[in-house]
C-alpha cells in the first residue's frame, strides 16, 4: 500500500473548510478513483489520508493538483516521515487570476474549481484546447478557471455592469502581466433587433506562441442565458459550468424581468445549452437545495436531452442561512 497526505489549501477560509470539506472529498474521489481517501490532521492543520495499491502516476498526480482542496502533498516514506511530492505543472495561467478578484456575491474560486472538475467528470473526454461555457457568468470566476487550465472560455451574462468589470480586471491582468492579447468586440443582432453585445480577448502567455498562432481566446456576450444558440456555434463547447440563482439575491434578467427560480430558467434555456454543446459534452450546475428540488432540475436537464447523473454523496453543503448547495452533473449523449 503506498499512502500520501493531501495539505488542504490554507486560502481556503475555515468557515468554507468546514462546510464543503465533504466536498472536496466527493470530488477527489472522482479524480482518484484508485484511492481511499479520509480526513486527517498534519500539525493541527486540516489533510487528507490516500491510500493507493500502486504509486501515482503522472496523471493521477495532475488531478491531484487540480483539486479543489490541494495545497501540497507528501508520501508516507516510513512512519512519521512525509516525503514533498510535486506534481507536474497543469496552469497556462497563475492561480491569482482568480484569488486576487474579490467582489460581493462572487463564487468561491475553489468551489468554481470543483465545478469545473465535476463538469469534466461529468463528459466523454476532453479536446487539447476545449471551450468551456458559463451562460450565467457574472463577472467571470468560471472563465478565469478556464483560462488558467488553458482553455477557451465563453460567458454570457445579462447584467451590464458584472460584465464591463470582468472584462476591464482581465485587460488589466493581461497587461501587468506582460501578456500579449488583443481586445476586439461587436454587437450581434438577430432580425434587426440587437441580442448582444460580444467582447472577444485573444491572449498568449509568450510572445513567440503569439506569433505562432498558439492563442486562447476568451469571450463576454452582455447577453441573456437564454441566447446561446443564436451567440454560439453548435456544438462548439465541450463543457458547461454554471452557478445557478440561488433564489435569494441572485437572479437572469431575461425578456420578463429578472428571474429567479432555476427550474424555469433551465427549462427554457437548457435546449440552447444542449445545441452549443458537443456531443459527450459534460454539464455541472450548482442550485440551492432550499429553493430548488433536484428531481424538478433533472427533470428539465432530461426534457431538453440530456444525461443526468446519479448524485454524488458528500457535495451537498450549507454555505448560509438561506442557501444550502449542491450540484447536479449532466452530459449530452
Amino acid at each position: 500500500m503506498y499512502n500520501y497526505l493531501l495539505l488542504k489549501n490554507p486560502r481556503h477560509s475555515r468557515v468554507y473548510l468546514d462546510a464543503a470539506g465533504g466536498a472536496g472529498l466527493a470530488e477527489l474521489s472522482l479524480l482518484l478513483p484508485g484511492c481511499q481517501i479520509q480526513e486527517a490532521v498534519l500539525c493541527g492543520q486540516p489533510a487528507l489520508s490516500l491510500s493507493c495499491l500502486q504509486p501515482l502516476n503522472e496523471d493521477e498526480l495532475t488531478a491531484c493538483a487540480k483539486s479543489s482542496l490541494f495545497f501540497a502533498l507528501f508520501s508516507l516514506e516510513e512512519e512519521d516521515l512525509f516525503r514533498p511530492v510535486t506534481p507536474p505543472e497543469w496552469r497556462h495561467l497563475p492561480d491569482r487570476l482568480n484569488t486576487i478578484l474579490k467582489y460581493p456575491g462572487k463564487t468561491n474560486e475553489q468551489f468554481t474549481r470543483l465545478l469545473v472538475n465535476l463538469a469534466v467528470h461529468a463528459s466523454a473526454g476532453l479536446r487539447p484546447c476545449p471551450t468551456l461555457l458559463d451562460p450565467m457568468c457574472g463577472q467571470g470566476t468560471t472563465l478565469f478557471e478556464a483560462a488558467i487550465r488553458g482553455w477557451n472560455a465563453v460567458g454570457l451574462e445579462a447584467q451590464d455592469q458584472p460584465v464591463r468589470r470582468g472584462i476591464d480586471y482581465f485587460i488589466k491582468f493581461l497587461q501587468t502581466g506582460r501578456y500579449k492579447h488583443k481586445r476586439t468586440q461587436e454587437k450581434r443582432s438577430q432580425n434587426g433587433k440587437s441580442i448582444a453585445q460580444a467582447v472577444f480577448i485573444d491572449y498568449a502567455v509568450k510572445k513567440d506562441a503569439w506569433d505562432r498562432g498558439d492563442v486562447r481566446r476568451m469571450t463576454f456576450f452582455h447577453s441573456d442565458c437564454q441566447r446561446c444558440p443564436q451567440l454560439l456555434r453548435k456544438k462548439s463547447a465541450d463543457l458547461l459550468a454554471c452557478d445557478l440563482p440561488y433564489g435569494v439575491q441572485h437572479g437572469s434578467a431575461g425578456q420578463s424581468g429578472l428571474q429567479r427560480s432555476a427550474v424555469s430558467l433551465v427549462e427554457r434555456s437548457a435546449p440552447g445549452w444542449l445545441e452549443c454543446l458537443r456531443p459527450g459534452g459534460g454539464a455541472a450546475l450548482a442550485y440551492n437545495r432550499l429553493t430548488t428540488s433536484r428531481k424538478q432540475l433533472a427533470a428539465a436537464m432530461e426534457k431538453a436531452g440530456f444525461t443526468v447523473l446519479p448524485p454524488l454523496e458528500g457535495l451537498e453543503h450549507r454555505v448560509d442561512q438561506a442557501i444550502v448547495r449542491n450540484v447536479l452533473m449532466a452530459s449530452k449523449p
